[in-house]
């Protein structure tokens, strides 16, 4: 900070002060600057002539004296009183006086003012024998006060007093400080006569010889007092340097200790080599116990060491001066402990019997950790501040060095830690340069890869295809110094591809690309689950939309084969037409098998009960040798196998499909291999399949002559598949295969490989219960009467239906939606004797349609029947009343059984479900026969 202004300006204030305010000098010198805050000793530095500040100072000092003085005129005041007093240097006041008079002075005015400010010039405008016009142009970039200008108003008005003339007068015509460019002073002031300017002339120059002398004497008892200061601060000086010197070795010397007590062995050599100590010791803090131990000592007779190596001080000893200086961290020095106030019964004091000693603080963040301990035991044994502050200083070094040593074995648990993370990771984590070549590589990486030394190979060796692009795109988006992310493939050395996601982090030095870190979660497992929550997706949508037209189609292939039956049974088997009707009868039961696979995809609940898949599977086994000769089937069943929660009939179409597409194109031969056993499948497996864990039945397919390309491996349950391996002629398609077994809560499985061909795995879940056995009773028509409400949307099934049912001895009323049904039951409720209901209706459902009935007539009797096997809905209406269910297609003597126990004789009859699979294998001309007995044909 530039300085303008001379201390005379502020010797004259603070004189003024402790003549006129002597009690309000001390805070007059406080808060002034902070250049002024630092100095040992403000007054002294102020009151020196010789010294300079800057424009700030003294406007603080105007302001202050203003304030405490309670004058707005002081800064006047003071001027006059400078200029009264002659409170100038000795110089300035001989130069005054030598001139005679103002007017003289005035001439040299400028050259007076710069002996003491440097704020502004000063021009003499007009000068006459009594009068002058005087300017002062102050410097604009400094500081200025309007307390600068009633200061120089008061020394110009006492100027002629210096001449013991009375004080003169001034008119201010501008001001600075009021907007104008300068301040103008308008000076007038009486003359001297004839005969004092003939008197002072003669002994004016004796006055100033004597002055001089005087003021030079001064001078030189002052001179010698400062030389011989200089001298005392050049010896102070060269001892600070050398104590400083020694801190930049003292700081390698112990950069060099390779531990604790070696650092502290070399600091404390230094300590008493460099402040003239003769021993030395370090008391650390054990955080544990919170006591004080001594950890180290120099200078010390090793016997009397051995005596205090244990010596221990607890921090909470408050009557103990080292446990004093550990709680307040203010150092200690006692020059005399002979005569001090210690317990002269201490320990320490008895054995070493120090004459002087220093303990300093060693703190690391403001929390002390230790404490150093150092004595003489020389005559003269007094420890000077110097020496004070150069143990403290060490005592510094030996906190940082302790703090490094303590930060360094931080560094080495945390490196360790970050290193045992990062190796344990479940991500994969790789660290490149910026040429790509793996720098590290975590022990997951390896496993994901499945290659154990990485370090130093390139990236591009993992790399296929667009997988390169994608990741020189993300080292593209690392070089500009952001974060990428992006899923990728990698390619294991032995073939495997592996699905990752990968976050690439660049790393920066000096803002210039080093390389990237990265992270890479191996996500193959869950794409694979992805993979089959898609498909179970696409199939679930594929049944739905099969299960719709299936409905459809299976009521138009019903009615053709109930009319085609009902021709058949008025012709001959030698008539005309016979052997065309049975064709037809044939295929229309081959359509009948296709609806039933395509009703399987949105079929959700099957008739299901517990069967032996054993035996199951043997029966199939039987058929299929009779029929297909060349399969050569060999089958290992598994011992003690649970019986499966299953539709037998679903599950026979499931064996046969899966037995008939691993046939092997133009060999002679085919190969199959069965076998089944009990397992229990964990979460972790179940969970890409969205299955319960537990006990499943589980059937291996082995074709070992066959293989499937990997294109149709991820397809090959999907419907309308064409291939030589599958839905080609002869083959059929595994969409329905799949469908079965998802409806059955199962898992089934492909995999395929040239060296072991094909297999299929299927998991059933064990049923709970035993497996019934099962006898077929005989069917016979009964005839019967009554009136039945038959009800179902599709006009020509409820018109063959009522044909059949006129033909067995019942009156039909027919009704084509639930709505009409209640309407003709509200009507004619006495005259109904059975209500017929299909389950599958538009608008108002069969179920719906069940409990509006109930509740016109809770005692009205209802058979249900659907082409779907029986639900949950179909279980519950039974519980509220319904009497049966039949599935479509029904065979005559079933239904006629049914609706005959229904409403014979006006007994109870125990409600008892008949399907399609109660009708049993009937021989060629069954239907004829049967139909010939309602007929009476």
């Amino acid at each position: 900070m530039e300085k303008h202004h001379g201390c005379l300006n502020t010797k004259v204030i603070i004189d003024y002060f402790q003549e006129h305010f002597p009690a309000l000098t001390p805070t007059l010198l406080q808060d002034l600057h902070p250049e002024i805050e630092v100095l040992p000793n403000p007054q002294e530095f102020l009151t020196d002539i010789n010294n300079w500040v800057s424009s700030d100072v003294v406007i603080q000092m105007f302001k202050k004296a203003r304030s405490l003085s309670q004058d707005d005129e002081i800064a006047f005041k003071i001027g006059s009183y400078a200029a009264t007093k002659q409170k100038f240097g000795y110089v300035q006041r001989i130069i005054t006086q030598a001139f005679g008079n103002p007017r003289l002075a005035l001439k040299k005015i400028q050259v007076i003012s710069d002996k003491f400010n440097r704020n502004k010039t000063v021009e003499v405008q007009f000068i006459g024998r009594c009068q002058a016009v005087v300017k002062f142009r102050y410097f604009r970039h400094i500081p200025a006060d309007e307390d600068f200008c009633l200061f120089n108003r008061g020394i110009l008005t006492a100027m002629p007093t210096i001449w013991h003339l009375p004080p003169g007068d001034l008119e201010e015509r501008r001001c600075y400080f009021h907007g104008d460019d300068y301040c103008e002073y308008f000076c007038t002031w009486e003359d001297r006569s004839r005969l004092k300017k003939w008197l002072r002339s003669v002994f004016l120059p004796w006055r100033l010889l004597r002055d001089t002398i005087q003021e030079l004497e001064k001078d030189k008892e002052i001179l010698k007092r400062k030389y011989d200061e200089v001298h005392h601060l050049n010896l102070q000086l060269k001892e600070k340097i050398d104590q400083l010197m020694s801190l930049p070795e003292t700081c390698m010397a112990a950069l060099t200790a390779v531990d604790l007590k070696g650092l502290l062995q070399v600091t404390l050599n230094f300590l008493i080599r460099f402040a003239k100590l003769d021993r030395a010791g370090v008391f650390l803090l054990n955080e544990a116990s919170n006591h004080l131990e001594i950890h180290c000592g120099v200078g010390i007779d090793p016997t009397l060491y051995e005596k205090v190596k244990d010596y221990k001080i607890p921090v909470s000893k408050v009557d103990n001066v080292i446990a004093r200086v550990a709680i307040n961290g203010i150092p200690v020095v006692i020059n005399d402990v002979a005569h001090s106030r210690l317990n002269k019964g201490n320990q320490l004091i008895q054995l070493f019997q120090p004459k002087a000693f220093i303990l300093a603080p060693i703190s690391v963040r403001g929390k002390v950790i230790g404490v150093i301990l150092a004595d003489r035991m020389r005559c003269d044994p007094h420890i000077a501040d110097i020496d004070k502050e150069l143990v403290m200083n060490f005592a510094h070094q030996i906190a940082m060095a302790l703090d490094s040593a303590l930060m360094h074995r931080r560094l080495e648990i945390s490196e360790r830690r970050y290193r045992e993370l990062v190796e344990n990771a479940y991500e994969g984590i790789w660290i490149i340069d910026g040429q790509g070549i793996i720098r590290f590589a975590n022990r997951r990486l390896r496993e994901i890869i499945d290659e154990e030394h990485l370090e130093g190979k390139e990236l591009s060796l993992f790399l296929r295809g667009d997988n390169s692009k994608f990741l020189a795109t993300m080292l593209v988006q690392n070089r500009k110094g952001k974060v990428a992310q992006q899923e990728l493939e990698l390619q294991t050395p032995k073939g495997k591809t592996i699905s990752v996601i990968l976050s690439s982090v660049p790393l920066m030095e000096e803002e210039q690309y080093v390389g990237s870190f990265a992270m890479i979660n191996d996500v193959t497992s869950m794409r694979k689950m992805e993979r089959q929550l898609l498909q179970q997706q696409k199939m679930e949508a594929i049944g739905a939309l099969a299960s719709g037209w299936a409905r459809n189609f299976n009521d138009i292939l019903i009615n053709i084969l109930i009319l085609n039956g009902l021709v058949l049974a008025d012709l001959k088997p030698t008539g005309p037409g016979y052997n065309d009707l049975k064709q037809i009868e044939q295929e229309v039961t081959k359509g009948a098998e296709l609806i039933d696979q395509l009703l399987s995809f949105g079929q959700r609940h099957f008739s299901l009960k517990p069967v032996d898949l054993n035996l199951l599977i043997d029966k199939i086994i039987k058929l299929l040798r009779f029929s297909h000769k060349q399969m050569r089937i060999h089958y290992r069943p598994g011992p003690q196998v649970p019986a499966a929660e299953v539709d037998q009939g679903q599950i026979e179409q499931v064996l046969v499909n899966v037995l008939l597409m691993g046939r092997p194109r133009g060999a002679k031969v085919q190969e199959v291999a069965i076998s089944t056993e009990e397992v229990v499948l964990d979460e972790e497996f179940c969970q890409p399949y969205n299955r319960l864990p537990g006990p499943y039945v589980y059937i291996a397919f082995n074709f070992p002559q066959l293989v499937v390309n990997a294109e149709l491996q991820g397809k090959i349950f999907e419907p309308f598949v064409v291939s030589e391996e599958v839905g080609s002629e002869g083959r059929p398609s595994l969409a329905s295969v799949y469908s079965i077994i998802k409806n059955h809560q199962g898992i089934i499985e492909m995999d395929s490989e040239a060296a072991f061909g094909t297999t299929f795995h299927i998991y059933l879940p064990v049923s709970k219960k035993p497996v019934q056995t099962y006898q077929p009773r005989p069917l016979r028509f009964v005839r019967g009467s009554g009136v039945i409400l038959l009800v179902d949307d599709e006009e020509p099934v409820r018109a063959i239906g009522a044909r059949i049912l006129g033909r067995l001895g019942y009156k039909v009323i027919p009704a084509a939606t639930g709505m009409q049904a209640i309407a003709i039951v509200q009507e004619r409720r006495e005259e109904i004797d059975l209500v017929v209901l299909d389950m599958v209706m538009p608008g108002l459902s069969g179920r719906e349609t069940f409990y509006r009935l109930r509740e016109i007539d809770p005692e009205i009797k209802v058979l249900l029947y659907s082409a779907h096997s029986m639900d949950e809905d179909v279980h519950l209406m039974m519980e509220k009343g319904a009497l049966g269910f039949i599935q479509k297609p029904y065979r005559i003597a079933a239904l006629s059984q049914k609706i005959a126990a229904m409403l014979g004789g006006g007994k109870t009859v125990k409600p008892e479900v008949i399907d399609a699979e109660d009708a049993g294998t009937q021989p060629e001309n069954a239907l004829r026969d049967e139909w010939s007995a309602v007929s009476g044909q």
